[in-house]
Parts: C-alpha cells; structure tokens; sequence
C-alpha cells in the first residue's frame, strides 16, 4: 500500500491543479455557458416545432399544451396554405439569394483585382468608399431604392424616377425579385471584396508573367490562371454571402411586403406577428438548415481540392501590379462613379428625403426642417415631432448606443478570452470544440437566431429568468452573434504573443488574471480594437437580429425606423436610418484612432 502513496499523491496534486488551473476553469464555464447560449436554444427551436403550444387550441381541437406532434411541420410543408406558407417564399429566398450573391461575387472580384492586381490610380481612399456600403445599415439601401423608384401603384406618393421622367417605373423594378436581388448585391458585395482581395493578395506574379512571356494575352491570363487560383476564395465568398443574403429580413420585407412578395425570413416575422409561434419557428429551422448545408458543401469542395490552389510555395514569392496601360483612368472612373452610386449616393437620398415636407414632392419649396427640429403638429406625420424633440427617438438612441458600446465591448473581451485559450491549449479537444461552439452563431440566419432567443427567454427556467422585453437579452444575443468576430480577430493577435512574458512574469509571482491584463491585453490591444470596431458596427445597423425580441420600452434606431417605415413616416424613418450610418462611420472611425494610438503608445514602450 506504502509503494502507491506517492504515485497517489502526485496523481491528487496534478488533478488539482488541473481544476485548480484558472485557464482550464475558464475554459470549463465558458463551454457551459456558451453550450446553453449557442446549442441549446438550438434543441429548444426544433422542440417547440415538434409539441403543442398554448396558442394552438385555436389551430385544431387535438392540441393539448406540452404533448408532441407532428402537426406544425405537416401544416408547414404538406397543408393547403404550405405553398403560401413556405414553398413560396422559400423560391423566393432561393431566387433571390442566388441572384445577388452572383451579382456581388461578380462586382466584388472585379473590383478586388482592379483595387489588389492592378495600377489603377485613388485605390487609397476608393477602398473605405467600396466598404460602405456593407457598414451602413441595409435598411438604408432599401430606403434609398425606394426613394427612387418608389411606384404610386401599390399606394403613397411617386418616386424621384417618375418625378423627373414623368412616368411611373415598372413594378418589377420598384418591388419584388429584382430590386430585393440588387439592393442585397450592394450590401453585400463589399464582404465578397474583402475575402477575394484577401486571395489576390497572394498570386505569385511570375506565373502571370510566366504566360504573358509565352504570347498568352491578359484576358487568358485572368481566365486560365488568376481566376483559378483564386476559385477557393470565389466558393467561400459565394457561400458565405448567399448565407447572409438569405437570412436577410429587412430588404425584403419593405421591397416585397407591398406587392406581397414574400421571403422565408419575412414570413417569421409575419407568423409571430400572427400569433402562429410554431409556424415561424419550422420556417426559422429550415432557414438555419439551408445555411448549415451551403456551409458544409463549401467546406466539402475547399478541403478537397486545397492543393490545387497553392501559391506560395519554397521557390519565393512576387506579387507585382498589372499595368493597365491606356485603361488606367477609364477604368478609375468607372470604379469611382460605382463607389459613389453605392457608397454615397444612398446617404444623400436619405438626407434629401427627411428634408421633405411632402413625400414625392422633389421641388426647393417642399424643403423643411420640421423631421429633425419640428415639435408635434397634429397636421404634419400624425403629430409626430422631430428627432430633436422626439422623447421616442432620443431614448431609442441612447438604447442603440449603449447597446452597440456595451455589446463590442464584452463580445471584444470575451472573444479575447476565447482566443487565447483556443491558441495556448490549441492541442486540448475541450478547447478546439469550444473554437467550434463560438463560431456557430455566424452560420446562423440572424432573424433564425432571434427566434431562437425568443424560445429561450421568453419563460423563466429554473434559475434563469425570463429576460425578454428587457434590454439585457438585447446586448445577451449581440454579444453572441459577434463571437464569431472577436474571436478570429482575438486569435490572430495572440498568435503573435510569444509564452515567453508571461513564463517570466509567472516565475515573478503575477497570477494568471494579472499576466492576461498585463501583458496579453496590451499586445493584443490591436485584435481588441479589432474586435470591437466589428461588433460596434454590426451591433450598430443591426435589425433582423432583435426584431423579434424589442419592445418599446426597448426599442434602438433601427426598430423604430422599421416602424416609422411600416407607418408609412418616410421621413422620420430616412432621418434614423442616415442616423445611424452616421454614428456606425464614426464610431469605426473613433475606435480605428483609438486602437492607432495604443499601438503608438505600445512602440513606444517596446523602444
């Protein structure tokens, strides 16, 4: 019995010091929780899709509270209303997803090339222009579309079109699949510039020179090498953003809803406006399906044919600008006036519209100042006053910037947290699965995940209380939705801290909480910032996230946008939209200075 004393006291020491171990406690609690946050809600969705609710008495005297059934998903898919319900708008999504994620793919690699591969002239301040787009609201997009093409046929005043040209614009560009297709192609487009410029910036130069030397012209080259090269990249971005196109809720709602075009997304939210939970949760399931399946397809073809793409290999490695020769300044043009059309033109559209006494009246003696600094006139917006005395707005803003700020914040250092266990323990399985649960949320369709949170908070389990209608389940799902981010950001900088510090500052005695302040967050300030400016942003313009679960006591400016646009409150409704990418652009632009000083502080340190 002595001959194992020893061995059982090492084995006792080293058991507690793995649960003694702040990492692997972190580490622990953070699978917990997110495994609730992320999977359960999950497992909850598909529950409530498959028993009786209490709001079903009313759907088919079969229905007891609690039991299981198979009656909402047979409703859904093989009822009489399942055309309506789901086959319809489930085309719809479909069409629609596939047309603007082909058209962004198209206009995002080529201006990826013509911006990464090529010499054309003002690429320094056309970059931010082309990301705009992406970082302002969607809802400004539609806004701005509908500014222009606004058609008097389905009600309200004529747009800008038919105000200059005197005719009024065809229905299918005013409503329906083709302005849902583009105004989505435009949001999104920048997301696929990113990812493809990302995979230009590693072509090996020689092999284009290589084919240029053997008579093959620049249209092959791009056709025979570039494009194939880049292909993996093309997939990933096609996926990605047919993902997010099809979870979008917005844009389809204020260019469909008037002619009853209806999209997989939309329907959620008109079955729970309807009282018809159940109905809008198999939707939501399907949604989250059909993005779980583009995601896996894009893996399956990337994994499989990776080493078709390589590039950069022991040889060395070149990257040299193609000269566009007589080209040069026609296709800087052509790029510059497409960054304006998409990037600014929308901003202006909005700032004339909330100016307007009158909707549809584009003449200089409809100007008013009345949406922004206007009180309460019963004769002008239902008695509606202005921004700047509007108790409703001022509170709404307040909400969206506590929201945004507090949200970027915990998402930044949570991520952080994350990220550094994922690289330090980057052999522990539990580790690598956490990596996995914390991306989960962006394969999610976002009003998919809403509803999932509905599910979740809307009743009291246990310990946990019902939290929704309160503004703590607002910032509890931003926070989760922007994991994604954080993370991969925060893994990026803590790949570049060496052990070594924080080794010296553990045998100096610091704790693990003083080494990760100390030392990782300080060095790791930039992926912080990072981290940070891409879930204010995306906490900022964010609609199709929360709409579910806002209430008025709740409600951000996006919201009360949405509703001002459902009151037909054109004005009031641009004026919060322009808000809001105004406050989105400037606070990336305060966080960018913000981060750009630490780094400078940091140098400064280090020399």
């Amino acid at each position: 019995m002595s001959n194992f004393t020893p061995q059982k006291k090492w084995f006792d020491g080293a058991i507690r010091g793995l649960l003694l171990n702040p990492v692997n406690i972190a580490l622990a609690l953070l699978l917990v929780v997110l495994a609730y946050l992320v999977l359960w809600p999950f497992f909850q969705l598909v529950l409530e899709t498959l028993t009786w609710g209490e709001g079903d008495r009313r759907l088919s005297r079969d229905a007891v509270p609690g039991e299981f059934t198979w009656f909402h998903w047979l409703q859904a898919t093989a009822s009489p209303i399942a055309g309506k319900m789901l086959y319809g708008p489930l085309i719809n999504t479909l069409i629609t997803g596939i047309i603007a994620t082909i058209i962004a793919l198209s206009a995002g690699g080529i201006l990826a090339w013509c911006v990464v591969r090529s010499d054309m002239p003002g690429k320094g301040w056309l970059q931010p222009i082309l990301t705009l787009p992406y970082i302002i609201p969607s809802f400004a997009i539609a806004l701005a579309w509908e500014t222009v093409f606004r058609s008097p046929k389905v009600g309200g005043q004529p747009g800008l079109y038919e105000s200059f040209l005197g005719v009024a614009p065809p229905e299918w560009i005013s409503y329906g699949t083709v302005p849902i297709s583009i105004t989505l192609a435009i949001h999104y487009f920048p997301f696929a510039y990113l990812l493809v410029a990302g995979a230009l910036a590693t072509i090996d130069s020689q092999m284009e020179e290589s084919a240029l030397i053997s008579g093959a012209g620049k249209l092959t080259i791009l056709r025979r090498i570039t494009f194939p090269v880049v292909a993996p990249a093309f997939v990933a971005a096609f996926i990605l953003t047919f993902g997010k196109t099809i979870g979008q809720f917005a844009l389809p709602f204020l260019l469909g809803a008037p002619v009853q075009f209806h999209t997989v997304a939309t329907m959620v939210y008109a079955n729970l406006a309807l009282g018809l939970d159940s109905l809008a949760f198999v939707l939501a399931v399907i949604l989250i399906v059909i993005s779980l399946v583009s995601i896996w397809l894009s893996n399956r073809f990337v994994g499989k044919k990776s080493s078709r793409f390589e590039t950069i290999g022991g040889k060395g490695f070149r990257s040299r600008e193609v000269a566009l020769g007589q080209w040069r300044w026609p296709v800087f043009l052509t790029v510059a006036l497409f960054a304006f059309i998409v990037g600014i033109l929308p901003l202006i559209l909005l700032a004339v519209q909330s100016v307007m006494l009158i909707d549809g009246f584009f003449g200089l003696e409809n100007l008013t100042w009345h949406f922004w600094t206007g009180g309460s006139n019963p004769d002008i917006a239902f008695g509606e006053p202005g921004v700047f005395h509007n108790n409703n707005i001022i509170g709404a803003t307040w909400n969206t910037l506590k929201l945004a700020s507090i949200s970027a914040v915990i998402a930044s250092v949570i991520g952080l947290i994350i990220a550094y266990i994922v690289v330090r323990k980057a052999d522990n399985p539990l580790a690598q699965a956490l990596d996995q649960i914390a991306f989960i949320p962006f394969l999610f369709p976002t009003i998919a995940f809403g509803a999932m949170y509905l599910t979740l908070f809307a009743e009291p389990v246990g310990p946990i209380p019902a939290l929704y209608g309160t503004f703590s389940l607002l910032v509890l799902i931003s926070v989760v939705s922007r994991l994604p981010y954080s993370v991969k950001t925060g893994v990026t900088a803590v790949t570049q801290i060496g052990k070594e510090l924080e080794e010296a500052a553990e045998v100096a005695g610091a704790s693990w909480s003083q080494r990760f302040r100390r030392i990782v967050m300080p060095l790791a300030s930039a992926g912080l910032t990072s981290g940070m400016m891409v879930s204010f942003v995306g906490v900022m313009r964010e609609l199709s996230l929360i709409i579910l679960l806002i209430t008025p006591s709740t409600r951000v400016l996006m919201t009360a946008g949405f509703g001002y646009a459902e009151e037909g409150l054109t004005q009031l409704s641009n004026a919060l939209v322009l808000i809001v990418a105004i406050l989105t652009i400037l606070g990336e632009l305060i966080l960018w200075w913000i981060g750009k000083g630490r780094m400078a502080r940091l140098r400064e340190k280090l020399d």
